[in-house]
């Protein structure tokens, strides 16, 4: 954070910051639990910039009386390996924690299940949402599509979100492996990030206001046109997801925001799906020593190191000497609070 002036705060606190804000905000006790519980988890583990950053814009979403802050999802069965949700208008995790003993007895009955969920909103980390299949033993992939913000390959404005995706698996006597990525080049929080930091992005992620490709992260937020990582290859992953998070579960599409901005909402609100195998189902006895040799290969290759581990050097970190949160962040959560709550 370069010279700025810091505050240390352990998980606890985090946590507990986490949950002032939302019950400041009218936040259910259920609901409260999951997205606390998901912010704490982006502080410990990264990324940060979905971590305290983001209370502020969970608080907007529902002030601003585009999230519902009472939300009582409904969870439907559609098919023996199928699960439908409506977040009635609030965070697609408080959903998914509903679903979640379902879709792993399903995914253990038939080897595969899927649970989507529209009317929903989203933004944490995608990791979260499938990390907890993998601590059940399953293998699990992850999609939720987001706002227009990405030019495709060759186009010069927005049609999909930075729709990521996000894939976990379990591993013998460790932690998981679990990673997600936004299609874009940068994620959008991060490019926030670098701007309240006042630095540049490492490498062009957005077009400036003349349609040239930039790392000024200012200029980006101002066209909200951000490129696709790979060129065709990262719009290619972008329709994917919202093919299988917008279309597959009934979620807004990318380019519809016109709800969005009535609120002037800054959040996320599409559609969501998550996949889980079971991998006992699948016929191969020997899965445990597949992932073990693919590990294996990668650790003992130069500086290569199996993707999303750097996540787990940072828990440890933060679990021993807790975080160091930004002052004018503290301060503004506590503005949020005084706000929210009066």
């Amino acid at each position: 954070m370069g010279d700025q002036a810091t505050e240390n705060l352990s998980l606890d606190q985090v946590r507990e910051l986490a949950n002032e804000v939302f019950r400041a905000c009218g936040v259910s006790d259920e609901a409260c639990v999951v997205l606390a519980d998901i912010v704490t988890r982006s502080e410990r583990d990264g990324p940060r910039s979905h971590g305290l950053r983001m209370l502020p814009v969970y608080a907007q979403s529902f002030t601003s009386g585009y999230a519902n802050p009472e939300a009582k999802p409904v969870i439907t069965r559609t098919a023996s390996g199928a699960l439908q949700g409506d977040a009635d208008n609030g965070y697609y995790q408080h959903a998914a924690s509903l679903a979640h003993d379902q879709l792993i007895e399903m995914a253990r009955e038939n080897g595969i299940a899927a649970f989507s969920c529209k009317n929903c909103h989203h933004l944490a980390g995608l990791r979260f949402d499938v990390e907890p299949l993998a601590e059940a033993g399953l293998v699990a992939i992850g999609v939720i599509n987001s706002l227009s913000m990405v030019v495709p390959q060759g186009g010069t404005r927005p049609v999909f979100g930075t729709n990521p995706m996000a894939f976990a698996c379990p591993r013998e006597g460790q932690a998981p492996i679990v990673w997600d990525q936004a299609s874009s080049m940068v994620a959008l929080m991060d490019i926030r990030m670098a701007a309240a930091e006042g630095h540049p992005l490492p490498y062009p992620a957005g077009l400036a206001p003349d349609g040239s490709k930039t790392i000024d992260p200012n200029a980006i937020l101002d066209t909200r046109s951000l490129l696709p990582f790979g060129e065709h290859k990262g719009a290619a992953i972008a329709f994917l997801v919202e093919v299988l998070g917008a279309a597959l579960a009934g979620g807004t599409l990318s380019v519809d925001n016109q709800d969005r901005e009535a609120h002037g909402a800054l959040n996320i609100k599409g559609g969501s799906t998550v996949i889980a195998i079971d991998p006992n189902r699948f016929g191969n006895p020997m899965f445990n020593e597949y992932i073990n040799r693919i590990s294996a290969e990668i650790t003992d290759n130069g500086d290569a190191r199996i993707p999303g581990d750097g996540r787990l050097k940072m828990r440890t970190r933060a679990m021993q000497d807790g975080v160091n949160v930004a002052t004018d962040v503290l301060d503004q959560i506590r503005d949020v609070i005084k706000t929210a709550g009066s």
